[in-house]
Parts: C-alpha cells; sequence; structure tokens
C-alpha cells in the first residue's frame, strides 16, 4: 500500500535498470534553471528571431513557462528548421486532420481544437494552421467515421489512430501515402535511434509489404497496467483493512456499499467500479480478476505451441461465475454494462465510487477538488487461485496508427512539428510543463496546482493526442528519474513547480508517480497478448461480429441473464462463425515467429 504526498526516493531507485541510463537524464541547477540551456527559442540571446520579434515575443501568451513569476521557470524551445518562423503576413499552410475526444479533452475560455495554445504555437513557429475535419468519442463511432471516409474519398490530410481493420483496408485501396522514404529523409536522428532499440517493435502495426503506411502511437511502458485503487478516507472511516485476495476485495466493497458513504443519492455508492469495456481497459477494467486465472478476454494466449484465444478457454468459466455472484450481491453499478469508459469516470469523480482497478492515474483529480476530504491510496492487486497476482498488459507501440492521405502535399511539416515536440517534452531541462492557466496555476501564496485543462489533447502526431503519445516508452519514467534530483534543491530554493512534483498537496502528483514506479516494480504481473500483428484476414471480415457475440454472452452471463452454461454453446458458435479459421490464421503467423 501507499499513500501521502511525499516522493520516496526509495521508490525511485527501485526503478534503476528498468526506465534506461541515467545519462538520459540532465541534473538539474539550484532554482531550476538548466545547467547548459541548449540554443533555442526559451530565452537566450542567440536565439532564433524573426524581423523584429525574439520567439518569446512572437509567441506571447503562448509562450509556454512562467518566467516572470517568482517562483516560475523559463522554457527552453528547441532550434527551429531553417526559414522558421514564417516571415510575417506570410499565409499558414493548412493541414485538416481527425481527432479523438472525450469528457477529458477540455480548453480555457474561448479555446478549441483548433484554437488552443498548442495550436497558435505551431502555427507562430511552423506556419502551420491545422484544422479539425472530423472528430470521434468512441471506437464505434471512430469506425463509422472513418468507413464513411473511406466510402465517400472524401480523406482528410492527416488521420489520428486509424482502428487497425481499416488501416489495412485503406492500404489494401490505396488511400494511405507510403512513409517509407519521408521517415528516413525527415525524422530526427535522435527519433530514429530511440525507435531502433525497439528493433521491429515500432512497425509491426503499421507496414505492409515491407513498407510504412503509418506512424504508430506510442504509450509509456505498462501504459494501461491496471492496479488497485481505494478510498483510504472511506476505509479509515469504515475500519476497512486493504483487500489481499478476492474474497477480502468482495467483503471490503460490500462494506462500502452498505454503509453508503459515498457523497450521492442514498443507495447510489458502488462496491468496485465496472464499465462495459470489461477487460483490457484504460480506466476501471476489472482485467485483474481475470488475469489471476489464465485468461484475460481478447488475448492470444500460447497453449503447447499453439496460440489459443482466451475468451472461449475453459479457464474463462470460473472468474464468469464469480463476477455473476458480485454482481448479484450488488458490488457492481446496476447498469455498468451500458456506460462507457469515460462516463465511469464520473461515479469516481462524483464520490460515489471508491474502488477501481485503474492505471497509475487512478487518484483522479476531480474526486479531490469535489471532495476535499478524499485521500486516495493504491495497493497490489488482491490474490486470486493459488494466490496470483497478474494483470493485461500490452506493447506500448499500439495497433492504431496515424496515417496520410494519398498525396498529401505536407507530410514533412508532420515530421518537423514531431521533431520539435520529442525534443521539446523528452529533454527534460527544458522545464515544458505545458502553460499556465491551462496544465498548471499559481495560487495567491506562490505555490503552483494542476491545472483543469492539459495540452496533450490538443496537440497532433505522437506526441500529445487523446492518451498523451511519446516517442520513447521509457519517457515517462525518464522523466520521474529526473525530477528525483530536484530533492537535491534546497527546499527554499526550488521554484513552485518543484515543489509541486515533490510535495503536492493534493497527493495526485506524487501518488501518480509512486504508482507508476510501483507497476514497473510488478511488472512480472502482467500478462500480454501473444498476437502481436495487423488483424488477419478473418479479423478484418469477421472480428466485429465475434467480438459482439463475445461481448453477448460475456457480460449476460455476468449480470444474470444467461446462465454459466450458455459459454458452450457460445464457443460452439463462435468457432463456426469464423473463429476456427482465425485461429488458424493466427498461428500461421505464430509459426513464422518460432
Amino acid at each position: 500500500m501507499m499513500k501521502g504526498t511525499t516522493l520516496s526516493r526509495r521508490h525511485f531507485l527501485k526503478l534503476g535498470g528498468t526506465a534506461g541510463t541515467t545519462a538520459l537524464l540532465a541534473a538539474c541547477a539550484p532554482g531550476g534553471a538548466p545547467e547548459a540551456a541548449t540554443s533555442g527559442g526559451g530565452g537566450s540571446a542567440d536565439m532564433p528571431q524573426t524581423a523584429t520579434q525574439s520567439i518569446p515575443e512572437l509567441l506571447g501568451a503562448d509562450m509556454p513557462g512562467s518566467p516572470d513569476n517568482s517562483r516560475g521557470w523559463t522554457t527552453v524551445l528547441p532550434d527551429l528548421p531553417e526559414g522558421l518562423p514564417p516571415a510575417p503576413g506570410q499565409e499558414p499552410i493548412e493541414i485538416s486532420t481527425t481527432r479523438r475526444v472525450d469528457a477529458q479533452t477540455k480548453f480555457g475560455e474561448g479555446d478549441s481544437l483548433e484554437n488552443n495554445p498548442w495550436s497558435r504555437m505551431i502555427e507562430k513557429l511552423f506556419g502551420v494552421k491545422l484544422t479539425v475535419a472530423w472528430s470521434w468519442s468512441s471506437s464505434d463511432e471512430a469506425t463509422t467515421k472513418y468507413n464513411l471516409a473511406m466510402a465517400s474519398g472524401d480523406m482528410p490530410d492527416y488521420l489520428e489512430t486509424i482502428p487497425s481493420t481499416i488501416f489495412i483496408k485503406m492500404v489494401e485501396t490505396n488511400l494511405l501515402e507510403d512513409i517509407t522514404d519521408a521517415y528516413d529523409m525527415y525524422a530526427s536522428q535522435r527519433w530514429k535511434e530511440t525507435w531502433a532499440q525497439y528493433g521491429d517493435l515500432p512497425w509491426i502495426f503499421t507496414t505492409i509489404n515491407g513498407r510504412k503506411y503509418g506512424l504508430p502511437r506510442v504509450e509509456q511502458l505498462a501504459q494501461n497496467d491496471n492496479i488497485l485503487w481505494y478510498r483510504q478516507d472511506w476505509f479509515d472511516k469504515l475500519g476497512l483493512a486493504v483487500p489481499q485476495t478476492f474474497d477480502e476485495l468482495h467483503d471490503v466493497a460490500m462494506a462500502v456499499v452498505e454503509a453508503d458513504i459515498g457523497k450521492g443519492a442514498p443507495g447510489t455508492t458502488l462496491g468496485l467500479l465496472a464499465n462495459k469495456s470489461y477487460a483490457d481497459n484504460w480506466f476501471g477494467s476489472i482485467d485483474p480478476i481475470w488475469a489471476p486465472y489464465g485468461v484475460v478476454p481478447g488475448h492470444w494466449t500460447e497453449v503447447g505451441d499453439e496460440l489459443v484465444y482466451d475468451s472461449i478457454r475453459e479457464e474463462m468459466k470460473e472468474p464468469l461465475e464469480l463476477l455473476s455472484q458480485w454482481y448479484q450481491d450488488g458490488i457492481f453499478r446496476e447498469d455498468f454494462f451500458t456506460i462507457s469508459t469515460s462516463d465511469s469516470i464520473q461515479d469516481v469523480a462524483a464520490s460515489q465510487c471508491g474502488i477501481h482497478y485503474t492505471p497509475s492515474w487512478g487518484a483522479w483529480l476531480d474526486t479531490v477538488r469535489n471532495d476535499p476530504e478524499t485521500v486516495w491510496a493504491f495497493t497490489n492487486n488482491p490474490a486470486g487461485p493459488n494466490g496470483v497476482r497478474a494483470r493485461n498488459t500490452q506493447n506500448s507501440f499500439t495497433p492504431s496508427p496515424f496515417g496520410f492521405r494519398k498525396g498529401m502535399e505536407h507530410v514533412e511539416q508532420i515530421f518537423l512539428i514531431t521533431n520539435f515536440m520529442h525534443e521539446l517534452t523528452e529533454d527534460y531541462d527544458r522545464r515544458f510543463h505545458g502553460w499556465e492557466g491551462h496544465d498548471y496555476e499559481f495560487q495567491e501564496d506562490g505555490s503552483v496546482a494542476q491545472g483543469g485543462t492539459f495540452w496533450h489533447p490538443w496537440a497532433i502526431g505522437p506526441i500529445g493526442t487523446r492518451g498523451d503519445g511519446m516517442i520513447d516508452p521509457r519517457h515517462i519514467a525518464n522523466q520521474i528519474h529526473y525530477q528525483l534530483e530536484w530533492a537535491n534543491i534546497p527546499a527554499e530554493e526550488r521554484d513552485a513547480f518543484q515543489t509541486l512534483s515533490l510535495e503536492d498537496p493534493t497527493g495526485v502528483t506524487i501518488l501518480g508517480k509512486q504508482a507508476n514506479l510501483f507497476i514497473l516494480d510488478t511488472a512480472e504481473q502482467g500478462k500480454l497478448n501473444r498476437f502481436q500483428s495487423l488483424p488477419t484476414p478473418t479479423m478484418i471480415e469477421r472480428g466485429s461480429d465475434l467480438i459482439k457475440l463475445q461481448d453477448e454472452i460475456v457480460l449476460g452471463i455476468m449480470i444474470g441473464e444467461k446462465p454459466l452454461s450458455a459459454f458452450d454453446e457460445f464457443v460452439d458458435q463462435w468457432k463456426s462463425q469464423g473463429g476456427d479459421q482465425m485461429t488458424q490464421e493466427v498461428n500461421e503467423w505464430w509459426a513464422t515467429r518460432s
């Protein structure tokens, strides 16, 4: 169990061999100024200039950092490519994009996806104006809109995180640009060297017939590995112990429900969060209940010499029976099977649910804002059968690439912007923490607090986007290592952000870092889907129907609408409706990996 607001040096040092070499990390001089500031747009005397303005003057309020505050810091921007920023009055290049949004995509007053500090900075520095052709907030909506775009031929220039099945169709119908040569020409040397360390992994979901047709979205190591979060203040009030087994988790969840300790209407307190994305999910997933039984719905697991689809294995039955009993006992929200991931977060934010399986961001900030008495804590996942603790884990290079419309004229600009953002975000001594009044806010006492809006969803490309992309999967762990160096600065000499990072009064920032390191330290619990490739032909043709069939049986049994015995009938249906053919295709791929 971990809680509180002081970042432990011991937990940082545990990460030693996981996050990469410390040579990547620059020490920070007292007061937060970089010891050897890189030349660039952040404030050095020889920084690039327009005819009459320095870069900070050009950007104005859209310049990140807070150098004018007595406890602020200077953000040092990377050098711009030759010929930039554009001359005054030069018309910007317009690039149309698709964008993923959800309830956590927020803006400052008057801002939007097309007009925000990040987009204005990019337009001023690169002469690129990004317009939004259309957006989506769910995977079903994304699939519908991408299919419509293919059918109509009305394709935006730059396509954000294309579903894999649609990506393959787009390549087959010659709708996407081959970027093999563009990557070699325009990606920075640093970018290429970083991905080279991961061998073929960066390209397994974007390469067809040896050619690259997209850029992967990269997540941090163990991005979606779930651990158990709980309301320590509720547990203290009710005298509950931290659960170590599934039986104990059931009992504390029931105790919370029966005490009705939440802040909602009477009778609305939930025991354990769940939503219709019941496994392999980024908030409120219950995969740590499946995984100790050796299965994660949707995964392929090596059994003997072959890969077998977890969702049809006999090992599914026992956790299904357990979860069905928990639902009957009233642990889950009665209509959880209709609730999206994003909507289910509101139950946590509104203090109606205080126990959930979620990655390192489980100490949800809105809960603390809405209920100042909130004290979050996390613990290792309770053990299942035979004391096994396990959870879903994923490849950091995800199967949802960024693509470029065939014939798009400005591929180079996307690469140049990505090169710039790579340096800005993964060179930590540049001190990029977003924008004042958005990512962070200064308080009357001179301290700084996390803001309610964040730059990542505003940004396009591999770095940014909803879900926080990056170049190096070790980025977040490296960043935490770097911030450890701030503990060597005397407390009275730290700037406000350094203080926040080490002594966060809400506990959210510190807990997130502790949880991140804890997840990496328990990486052996992760259960990886062994099928790491683009969808097979049958997955493209029949995959969505088979997933619907799976959802119907899993959720139907969980809520008691179907008996456990219906599972065997589902397995027969799954096999006859394309599952057997899909299994054959998966194992043909598997044989090539041996």
